[in-house]
Order: structure tokens, then C-alpha cells, then sequence
């Protein structure tokens, strides 16, 4: 009982902070990702050191940061488009600090480094465009924003649900012994649902929009849960950290999110550019 007590509070606090942040706008949602960020790329690179490699902990980073602060600069107006060209040699940070370590082993170094910041700087990053889904207005709108996380929420509830209510067929049983297609198609049919309420209260996207969206959010939403299994299995561990009582790290709350969210930018990008 007190497991449950714990987790629901964990649970509570961590959806608060997010829609709170959202709802104070993009200055706020910024800087708490930004956090997030930090967060899950200390849990990421521990996980790598785990499996035998040794990324430089600051300089990735000082990397990370400096990317994801270049797109929130972008993103609230203060450096124009040609500037995030910058993001470029950033990344190419990685290559020059490692000249100074005198390891033996730079190319795994240097390899998981960047993979580190693709997977968990990158798509934070892309999430605070989702204040602004149609790039040519600079007026910053919370429908799209909220949708993504609210998709993503009650497709993972209704998974489960299902699937512990019927599951039947393993979906993915070398990576998620847990998971079923029967429970999979039931996030799927209520992401689908969230989608339709979601049109009725936000109309910055068309239903068919909104349907569509919530379609890539739950499909690469799904992989993005399996790879997260995946990393975790590779080195023989339950939880990515334990910062979150109850639910473990911040990779194990964003695991679905960090996939979809490159999709969901493209998505975007895509119907209303």
C-alpha cells in the first residue's frame, strides 16, 4: 500500500511539473527541461559506463547545453534561423575535448558521447517548438504541447490495462517479456480516443490532424518504450535511476516521449509548413 501511496504522489508531482510548465509558457517549459535534460543525460551516460565505455560526463554535457540552449534562443526569438547552422561544430566539441583525456579507447569515447546527446539532448530540444506548430507565427500555443504528453500518458495507461486485462500474445517478448499486442492495440484505440476529446478543446489542428498525430505518437511512442528496454536489458538493470520513487529515473517516464518527439517535429513540420 505504501508502494502505491509513494508512486501515485511520485506520479502526481512529475505530471504537475510538466503541465505546470507548459501553462507558464516557454520560458518556463525551457528551463525545466532543461533540468530534465540534465537529469537524463547523467542516467544515459551512467548506463553507458555501465556497459564498459567511459564518455567525458562534463564535456557531454557542456555539449548538450550548449545545443539545447541554441534552439531555445532560436525558439524565443533572441538569434535568427542562420544561426542554428551553430549546432553543427558544437558537436564536433566532442571530437577536440577528448584530445585531452589520453585514453585508450576514443572512438567508443567519442561514439557514445554523441549518441548520448542524439538521444536524450535531441529530442528535448525539438519538444519547445511544439509551442509554436505552425512556424511561420511567433504566438506560442499550449493545445499541441499538452496533446503530445496527454497521447502519450493514456496510451501508456490503457496498454497496460489491457493488456493486463486480456494480453495474451507477447508483443516484443526478447526485449518486454511484459508486453502484448492486445494491450498494445488498446493504447493505440484510446490514444485515438484522447485525440478526438483533445480536437473538441484545442483546435489548432483539424480532428484528422490530431488523429494522425496521436498515430506516430503511439507508434514510435511504443518503440521508444522497447528501445529503453532494450539499453536496460543489455546491462541487467530494472530502472534507469531512482529519482522518481516509485517509477525509477527520468529515462524510464521519458523513454516513449524521447522517440516519439523527432517524429512528432517532423509530423508537424510536415502538415502545417
Amino acid at each position: 500500500m505504501k508502494t502505491i501511496i509513494t508512486r501515485t504522489i511520485s506520479g502526481l508531482v512529475f505530471i504537475i511539473l510538466i503541465i505546470g510548465s507548459i501553462f507558464l509558457g516557454p520560458f518556463t517549459f525551457g528551463f525545466v527541461f532543461l533540468v530534465f535534460l540534465v537529469l537524463g543525460l547523467l542516467e544515459m551516460l551512467n548506463m553507458i559506463k555501465s556497459a564498459g565505455y567511459k564518455p567525458a560526463t562534463a564535456q557531454v554535457l557542456i555539449t548538450a547545453i550548449l545545443l539545447y540552449d541554441i534552439v531555445l534562443l532560436y525558439i524565443w526569438n533572441y538569434i535568427p534561423a542562420k544561426w542554428l547552422i551553430v549546432s553543427v561544430p558544437v558537436i564536433f566539441l566532442i571530437f577536440i575535448f577528448e584530445l585531452y583525456r589520453k585514453s585508450k579507447t576514443p572512438f567508443q569515447n567519442i561514439g557514445m558521447g554523441i549518441f548520448a546527446i542524439i538521444y536524450v539532448a535531441v529530442p528535448f530540444a525539438l519538444m519547445n517548438f511544439f509551442f509554436y506548430p505552425d512556424m511561420d507565427t511567433s504566438i506560442p500555443v499550449k493545445g499541441v504541447l499538452v496533446g503530445f504528453f496527454f497521447i502519450i500518458w493514456v496510451n501508456d495507461t490503457f496498454a497496460y490495462l489491457t493488456g493486463m486485462a486480456i494480453g495474451k500474445h507477447k508483443l516484443f517478448e526478447r526485449i518486454s517479456p511484459k508486453k502484448t499486442i492486445e494491450g498494445t492495440l488498446g493504447g493505440f484505440v484510446f490514444g485515438l480516443v484522447a485525440a478526438y476529446v483533445l480536437s473538441l478543446i484545442f483546435n489548432e489542428l483539424s480532428l484528422y490532424e490530431w488523429l494522425g498525430l496521436a498515430a506516430v505518437i503511439i507508434i514510435f511512442g511504443t518503440f521508444g518504450d522497447l528501445v529503453e528496454s532494450m539499453f536496460k536489458r543489455s546491462i541487467n538493470i530494472k530502472d534507469s535511476g531512482n529519482i522518481m520513487p516509485g517509477h525509477g529515473g527520468i529515462l524510464d517516464r521519458f523513454d516513449s516521449i524521447l522517440m516519439a518527439s523527432p517524429f512528432v517535429f517532423i509530423y508537424l513540420m510536415i502538415i502545417l509548413n
